[in-house]
This record gives structure tokens, C-alpha cells and sequence, in this order.
């Protein structure tokens, strides 16, 4: 065998049995992971043992005693070892050391710091700990939860203000069809915006127009390490596993990653299960929509906290009402005819924001629509009255829609339901958000509400089922308050 042969192989084998830990973009990539999950680690043992002390500070204040710093720390070091290991193993658990993309929020930290202070609890119990009364575990539980929400959003804050400062982009060739690739370059343009390290698209290029072999001159120009950081499949469907499997290759030895965008299906699911088959792997897909169990936990809460919540804004409301009847003394509730789950239509309940007889000049104001896709949105409609612009500046006018809640046509939290006019425009994808109850409230409208695309509105409803929880719709909740209050996107 030659000399050049012999190198050659001794290549070949380094590549197919090694990874390229720091070398190319992929490594670069891990780097700055470590440092991400080392970084998120030393917040949450920094929260850990700030909250602890905090709680045998608190104890000792309230019972009037001087703080002792070195007698906390002695007490301290009996626990704070066990509680800092259960609470990374249980965050790891519920990826809250995933990519920032991925990584959950508030809901999450907070569900997850009460999981770990019953599991610290029944340690200690288990290991013969005497406890003369409990505060030390939900003060240490409160403490140590507001600690590790406060310093990650402020982690959040500075490493995204790092991020943008240095213009840091993960650069990208796509790989499909024209129609394809621009559905995909959309998609990264609309959540670039949000949360994650936004895209910029190098190039795009056609199944056909492959290079046959990618270690050729055209193969090194399209796959320079240098100018691209991921190859993104912009559709499965022509491609061969030659093709697949020769990029798949080149880019490992490069360090670029390979990606492969969702197609209609896997949209539908995030949840895909491997089953058993004869002879071949077969996935089993579920369309986007609760299951008994989660059904009737989410009901149970709509029912419990909508009776609490139309109790609370009755008089607000019963207010309201009489400001209608007193502008132009017509009726105070509108009746829309909406669209709800099973592509049923139920009346929902609104005040009355418009002059009487606003729907039959629908034909003439269609040209000022400023929205997308199936959505009819006017910043200024001329249809609306002086205390309607009001209500609907802080979205008061949705507020008799709890009424829908009750009677179990919407829930408070789920994606908005749309008025027939708006449905008959959805295509069969799109339609399939309607496989779950509607909601007062959604993604949507804590996400950007009317700054959001059409096909993002769509994305959003997606995620939100397939990743429903209490929390969610607790969170969501929550989050509406000040996006009302602060009008964003609102008209």
C-alpha cells in the first residue's frame, strides 16, 4: 500500500470513529453549551444555598434572635449537599438545562423545586431527621424558588444582551424545493424574533441540484465550515438514502449540524411513539388533542377558577354594561357566531363594541383589513363606538366569554376561536386546532397577539397542545394581566 493510501485510510478511520469535540461549528456549538449548562448550574446551587440561609435567617429574625451567619452555616452543611444534588437531578429531569429554545420557564422551575422539596423532605425523614416543626422546608421551598426565577430571567437577560451584542446567527443551507425553503426561511424569520438564537439563510439548494460528490470542489464551497453552521432538509420526500447518508458524513467530519424541518404530520405531533412491527420500525402518530384524563383536569379547572373569576369581575362588568346602554341605547352583548371544537359553532359571548348593525358593512371594510392568512384585523375601524375603542383597548369586552367557559364551550386558556368568516378561509391543517376546546385566552396573546403571523398564531395552538399542562394554563393566565393592561397588539 502507498504512502498516500496509507494516509488516506488512516483519515477515514479518524473520521468514522471520532467526533469533532471543539473543531468546526459543532464544536464550537458545544462549547458554548458547557458553558450555558455550567453557568445555569451555578445559579441554581448559588439559589440553592442563598434560600436556605435565608430561611434559617427568617427564623431566627422571627423569633427575635440575632442572625448568626457562622451557626446557619453549620446547620446548613447538613442539607445543603442532598437538597442541591435532588434539585439539579429533578431540573436535568425536566430539561431546564436544554437549549435555550427548549428550555421551559417559570411553570417549570417552580413545579420542579416543589417536587424536590418533598423528595429532600422524604430524604431526610427516611435518614432519621427529627423535625420539631416544618418551616425550614416550604420556607427553604419559597426562598429557594424565587431565587432560582429571579437569577435564571436575569441569566435570560444578559446572555441574550451578549448574544445580540456580538450578532451572533446560526448560519443555514437549505435543502428542498423554492416553496419548500421559503415555508422554512419564513418560519426561522417569525421565531428569530422570539426566544433562541435567531437564522440567517446562506442559501438554498434543489434536490436535483445536489453535488454528486460533496468532498469535490463545489461539495467544499457549499459546506464551508466557515460560512454555514447547519444544513436544514426543507422536505423529506425525494430524497435517497445516498444522498442522506453522503451529507450525513461530510458533515460530521466538517462539524456541521443536519437538520431535517417538520412536514404537516409531524406538526401535528410532538409526541411520535416507536411500536413494535415485523421486519420495520413504524412510528405511531396522534393528532393534536387531550386525553381523557387531561381533559377533565382542565376542566375541572376552568369550572373552579372561572366561577371565581366571573365573581370577581361582575360589577366591572355590570358597569360596563350600563355605559353601552347609556351611549346609544342599544343591546350591551354581541353574539358571535364562532367556530368551537369539533368544528361546531356556538354563539360567543361579547359586549357590544360596535354600532348596532356593524356585521352587515363587513363587505364594505374588507379592503382595510391589516391582517393575514384566515384573520380580519382593523387598528382603526370606523364601526366601532367611543366606549368600545375602550373596551377593546384593554380586551374588557371579552370578559362575558367566561359564561362560554361555564357552559363548557371554551376554556380559559387555548387557542382563540375563530368567526366563521375567518374558518371558511383555514385550510385542512389549520383546521385541526379546532380538536380542542377554545380559549379566553392563548399563546397567541401572551406571545405578541396581533404583532404574530397567521401561520405563527397556527404554530403556537400546536405547541400549546401538545405541551399542555396546569401550569401552562396557570402561567398563560398570569402572563395575560400585563399584556391587557399594557395594550401590546391590541386593536
Amino acid at each position: 500500500m502507498s504512502s498516500d493510501s496509507r494516509t488516506r485510510a488512516r483519515r477515514v478511520r479518524r473520521d468514522m470513529r471520532s467526533l469533532p469535540l471543539l473543531s468546526g461549528p459543532a464544536g464550537a456549538q458545544r462549547l458554548r453549551r458547557a458553558l450555558s449548562v455550567l453557568s445555569l448550574l451555578a445559579v441554581d446551587v448559588a439559589a440553592t444555598f442563598l434560600g436556605i440561609y435565608l430561611a434559617f435567617a427568617a427564623k431566627l429574625m422571627l423569633s427575635g434572635q440575632p442572625i448568626d451567619s457562622a451557626a446557619i452555616w453549620r446547620l446548613e452543611q447538613q442539607i445543603l449537599p442532598t437538597a442541591t444534588v435532588v434539585l439539579v437531578l429533578v431540573f436535568a429531569k425536566n430539561r431546564l438545562y436544554a437549549p435555550r429554545e427548549s428550555r421551559s420557564g417559570s411553570a417549570t422551575v417552580l413545579s420542579s423545586t416543589t417536587l424536590a422539596a418533598l423528595a429532600v423532605l422524604l430524604l431526610l425523614v427516611a435518614s432519621g431527621w427529627h423535625f420539631q416543626t416544618y418551616y425550614m422546608i416550604y420556607a427553604s421551598w419559597f426562598f429557594v424558588s424565587v431565587l432560582v426565577i429571579a437569577l435564571r430571567a436575569s441569566y435570560e437577560s444578559i446572555t441574550t444582551l451578549v448574544l445580540d451584542a456580538s450578532h451572533y446567527e446560526r448560519r443555514a443551507l437549505l435543502v428542498g424545493s423554492d416553496a419548500s425553503a421559503a415555508r422554512v426561511e419564513a418560519a426561522l424569520d417569525h421565531t428569530s424574533n422570539r426566544r433562541g438564537v435567531p437564522y440567517r439563510v446562506t442559501g438554498n439548494i434543489a434536490l436535483e441540484h445536489l453535488p454528486a460528490e460533496w468532498d469535490g470542489d463545489e461539495g467544499t464551497t457549499l459546506l464551508d465550515p466557515s460560512q454555514v453552521d447547519e444544513v436544514i432538509f426543507t422536505e423529506a420526500e425525494g430524497l435517497s438514502d445516498q444522498v442522506v447518508l453522503s451529507l450525513l458524513q461530510v458533515c460530521r467530519r466538517r462539524g456541521i449540524a443536519v437538520r431535517l424541518a417538520p412536514t404537516t404530520v409531524e406538526m401535528l405531533s410532538h409526541t411520535i411513539e416507536a411500536v413494535p412491527a415485523p421486519g420495520f420500525p413504524l412510528f405511531s402518530v396522534h393528532p393534536p388533542v387531550l386525553g381523557l384524563v387531561q381533559f377533565w383536569a382542565k376542566r375541572l379547572f376552568d369550572v373552579v377558577v372561572g366561577v371565581l373569576l366571573t365573581l370577581l369581575v361582575a360589577p366591572f362588568v355590570g358597569l360596563m354594561m350600563l355605559l353601552i346602554r347609556l351611549e346609544d341605547g342599544g343591546p350591551v352583548f354581541h353574539r358571535s357566531r364562532r367556530v368551537g371544537v369539533d368544528e361546531t359553532t356556538f354563539d360567543c359571548l361579547k359586549l357590544r363594541t360596535m354600532y348596532v348593525g356593524a356585521e352587515q358593512m363587513q363587505t364594505e371594510v374588507e379592503h382595510l383589513n391589516e391582517a393575514d392568512g384566515a384573520l380580519f384585523k382593523i387598528r382603526e375601524d370606523p364601526r366601532v363606538t367611543r366606549v368600545g375603542a375602550f373596551l377593546r383597548r384593554y380586551s374588557l369586552d371579552e370578559l362575558p366569554q367566561l359564561i362560554n367557559v361555564l357552559r363548557g364551550e371554551m376554556s380559559l386558556v387555548g387557542p382563540r376561536p375563530l368567526p366563521v368568516r375567518d374558518f371558511e378561509m383555514l385550510d385542512a391543517v389549520q383546521r385541526k386546532r379546532y380538536l380542542v376546546l377554545p380559549g379566553m385566552t392563548g399563546l397567541w396573546q401572551v406571545s405578541g397577539r396581533s404583532d404574530l403571523s397567521f401561520d405563527e398564531l397556527i404554530r403556537l395552538d400546536f405547541y400549546y397542545i401538545e405541551t399542555w399542562s396546569i401550569w401552562l394554563d396557570f402561567v398563560i393566565l398570569f402572563r395575560t394581566i400585563p399584556v391587557v393592561l399594557g395594550r401590546k397588539g391590541a386593536f
